[in-house]
């Protein structure tokens, strides 16, 4: 029956993994169902029919695959070629089914045709092996050599496995049959991978045993001295540290953990430490064999915290880490990867199991933290060293920040003794450690360096000491690096201190010599901002872009000035400012507001028209708005006579003399306004039935310049790269689509150099700086969602598009195809099902019909 069936594979499974020979004997023979069975044929004759000849009676795959697996240890290899073919005939009506599907429901398949063709190569390299015993008479030359066959095997095992899906069931099926010739001190990578996966797939018991099987085979005791059991009583490696705090004040320790190269209290190894050392290694059976048991030891001390047996296996790393500390140096070992990772994990697991994540670090755990972290950086323990010795200082140094100054007074943002000092400098060269020693796969922590950086520099960059070392590290630091935190970069470009700008602003001047096409966009939106000191510090920086990209800088300045023509019409400009100003006036009695928004209007359209949008508008509304601003600048001229305010909401109560002057001048001021609004209110409901028609313009007639503009430096929107590439803007498609919502959105299209058409969204009305702050948190988060083997599984990400501001009121969105709006998704759906688009609107009339009355 089916049931038997799957009982039998699961038996024949676990005899397999549990090395049970002859009961995989017995359960691949049950599998082959009566038939020939190809497990016990080595037996018989070997003359008869084959599966190479297609004789052989077509088989069960379960069974098949068993008889191969048995074969291959017993060395059968005629027969084990035989049972491999008849699994392949098996399992390739239903393989074939599933590849016409999707490679998704295929991939299972795939691995078990992978698994067939490992089974082949083990037979050719058992071969070999063989053939190498048999030949060790003759002549080097002639004679087959295992060892070199062996290696290169397990290269292309490693290459094939670092390809394959990072999952728990597919790494387990794969290292299953590698273990028919692997021992347990080959591929320990693999295995430790394999514990890994199996614990995020939670199944714990298998990745323990995944660790301890090994352990095992090697005859490790978990509680032995190769382990640090025992180990610490005997040589005092930590005494001199305990003594040390016992004695010495623990900031004076902090502050030599912090800034001396060589702490005199960590441990000095002697020649009594190296014969414990030599000891160890021969109780392991090599140095080898030692170094692959800690490897398995440690996967197995971190399994243990993850499934929350956190005091054993703080307990047990804390050895841990000196007998490897004490091995690692005595034996000259030059890889200090399992040293330092050791290390590091024991400060993490201590700030974790003692703390809360805001929590302040006493100074007992500051000083075990920091001697450990200080341990991994002194071994050129990697990147992952420098980011923990980084933010663990950086976490002190805000914590002393934030600390009272003995009179109940918060310490401001600038350090002021010299051990908040030494955590700030410590942070800040780490920091830069970290970033340079950054790779793709620490990306995201990359990112968090780079803010941290920058924080540093804005908070305790005051100071003219720090800042100098600032300048020294930024120099360090490769100059592609910084385009990732540009906008916050040009965020703090008006910062007035001398001493943070000493470092800003050179390292801008640096970017855009290297990187010009990057500060383009932003920096056009900088020259439009209406805070003086931001755009005389845009002005200045684009003036030293000017020096070596002129007409790279006046390109980007057009295109970014004619796109806002084109985003914000003067038929719109002129709709948004009457209703604002009409609020402002009606409804907040704020005289002096609306003024300030109506003149630059005013003045806008005395200075005349540019385009063929502009002259029409001028034609139509022209003169009407000629007179109302002549009624507003009666009303001004009225007002300053009489030698009183104009109202702003607040102060609208006017002064009166014995003859009621003032009385007069303010209704002649009132009628003059009262005129000015009439035409005002007229213009406005022309405006307003003319937008619903502007459903589509040409550029000729809104923007003659970008209509000519014909193979641009400037990039296209989005298209910069890190490593200077870049799509040029051929020309702008003429054609530009209105789209029919509130705010009226563009969707215009650019040619790029490369062929392609880039459509964008030109939203007016609406500040997207924040937009391309959130984009830039996406990327953060895709990067840390790509890095986790479980998310990464699933291909989570978030879509990403271009937001390209152009000032605080317009920006460039990038255009997301095949995609619907919230709105025309619920439309389309209730269309379907014959629900009126408004059934909300109408169920509130009919709860409360008198609520808008």
């Amino acid at each position: 029956s089916r049931e038997q069936k799957k009982a039998l594979r699961m038996c024949a499974e676990a005899a397999w993994r549990l090395g049970r020979w002859n009961d995989l004997d017995k359960y691949s023979s049950e599998l082959v169902h009566g038939q020939r069975n190809l497990a016990t044929g080595a037996h018989g004759s070997s003359g008869g029919p084959s599966a190479r000849d297609g004789n052989l009676p077509r088989v069960d795959f379960e069974g098949a695959f068993f008889s191969a697996v048995l074969h291959i240890h017993r060395e059968e290899w005629h027969m084990a070629a035989e049972a491999i073919d008849a699994a392949r005939k098996a399992m390739d009506g239903r393989f074939t089914a599933l590849m016409a599907e999707s490679y998704n429901r295929a991939y299972p398949s795939m691995v078990t045709a992978q698994t067939l063709a490992e089974m082949e190569e083990i037979i050719e390299y058992q071969k070999v092996e063989r053939g190498s015993h048999a030949s060790a008479h003759r002549h080097p030359a002639n004679r087959l050599n295992s060892a070199e066959a062996r290696e290169r095997l397990l290269s292309v095992w490693r290459d094939r496995l670092a390809g394959c899906r990072f999952d728990a069931e597919v790494h387990s099926s794969i290292m299953a049959v590698r273990s028919l010739i692997l021992s347990p001190t080959d591929e320990v990578d693999a295995t430790l991978t394999l514990s890994e996966l199996s614990r995020q797939a939670q199944r714990f018991k298998l990745a323990e045993r995944v660790l301890l099987d090994p352990l095992e085979k090697l005859g490790a005791d978990l509680n032995g001295a190769v382990f640090g059991f025992g180990l610490a009583e005997n040589l005092d490696l930590r005494a001199e540290l305990q003594d040390v705090m016992k004695r010495v004040p623990t900031p004076r320790i902090i502050d030599d953990l912090v800034i001396n190269e060589n702490v005199s209290y960590l441990p000095n190894y002697g020649q009594f430490h190296h014969q414990w050392s030599k000891e160890l290694v021969e109780e392991a059976g090599g140095l080898e064999r030692l170094t692959i048991q800690h490897k398995l030891y440690f996967a197995f001390l971190k399994h243990l915290w993850l499934t929350d047996r956190r005091e054993e296996a703080l307990h047990r790393l804390n050895r841990l880490c000196d007998v490897v500390d004490l091995t690692t140096h005595c034996e000259s070992i030059e890889d200090n990867s399992l040293r330092s990772a050791c290390w590091l994990e024991l400060g993490e697991w201590k700030i974790e199991e003692n703390i809360t994540p805001n929590a302040f670090i006493s100074e007992p755990l500051q000083v075990e933290v920091l001697s450990e972290f200080k341990r991994a950086t002194l071994m050129d323990g990697g990147y992952k060293a420098w980011h923990n010795w980084a933010l663990l200082n950086f976490r002190i140094a805000q914590q002393l920040n934030e600390s009272d100054d003995g009179n109940g007074n918060k310490r401001k943002g600038v350090p002021v003794s010299s051990s908040q000092r030494n955590h700030v400098v410590v942070a800040i060269k780490s920091f830069v450690s970290a970033i340079s020693l950054g790779t793709k796969r620490w990306s995201a922590s990359v990112q968090q360096d780079m803010l941290n950086f920058l924080t540093c520099l804005f908070q305790y960059g005051e100071q003219s000491a720090i800042a100098n070392i600032i300048n020294e590290c930024v120099e360090s630091v490769p100059i592609e690096t910084w385009l990732g935190v540009l906008p916050q970069l040009l965020a703090r470009i008006h910062i007035k201190s001398p001493s943070i700008r000493s470092v800003l602003h050179p390292l801008l001047v640096r970017l855009g010599e290297k990187h010009p096409q990057a500060l383009m966009y932003p920096l056009s939106v900088l020259l439009k901002s209406p805070v003086i000191e931001r755009k005389s510090a845009a002005e200045s920086l684009m003036n030293s872009l000017r020096s070596h990209s002129s007409a790279l800088v006046e390109e980007a300045l057009m295109v970014s000035s004619e796109l806002i023509r084109v985003a914000i019409l003067w038929l719109e400009t002129w709709h948004e400012g009457l209703e604002e100003a009409s609020r402002l006036y009606f409804g907040e009695g704020n005289v002096s507001g609306m003024l300030d928004l109506l003149l630059p209007l005013h003045e806008k359209l005395e200075k005349g028209a540019e385009t063929q949008r502009e002259s029409e508008f001028i034609k139509t509304f022209g003169s009407d708005l000629a007179q109302a601003d002549q009624h507003l600048k009666d009303y001004i001229r009225l007002f300053n006579e009489g030698g009183e305010n104009i109202p702003t909401g607040s102060n609208s109560s006017s002064s009166y003399d014995g003859q009621g002057r003032h009385i007069r001048q303010n209704e002649e001021a009132e009628t003059a306004m009262n005129k000015a609004w009439d035409i005002y209110y007229t213009v406005f409901r022309r405006i307003n039935k003319q937008l619903p028609a502007l459903t589509k313009l040409e550029l000729s007639d809104c923007s003659p310049a970008l209509s000519r503009a014909r193979g641009l430096e400037l990039g296209v929107p989005g298209s910069y790269r890190v490593d200077g590439s870049y799509v040029k803007i051929e020309k702008f498609i003429p054609s530009v689509q209105v789209i029919t919502s509130k705010q009226r959105p563009r969707k215009i299209t650019l040619r790029g150099s490369d062929g392609k058409d880039y459509v964008f969204l030109l939203k007016g009305h609406e500040d997207l700086r924040q937009d391309e702050r959130v984009m830039q948190l996406f990327g953060l988060v895709n990067a840390l969602l790509e890095r986790d083997r479980q998310t990464k599984k699933h291909d989570l990400r978030i879509q990403r598009y271009a937001v390209s501001p152009l000032s605080h009121n317009c920006g460039l969105v990038g255009w997301v195809p095949h995609t619907d709006t919230l709105h025309s998704l619920i439309r389309d759906y209730r269309q379907t099902k014959k629900i009126p688009l408004n059934q909300e609107h109408r169920e509130m009339l009919r709860i409360a019909p008198d609520y808008e009355q």
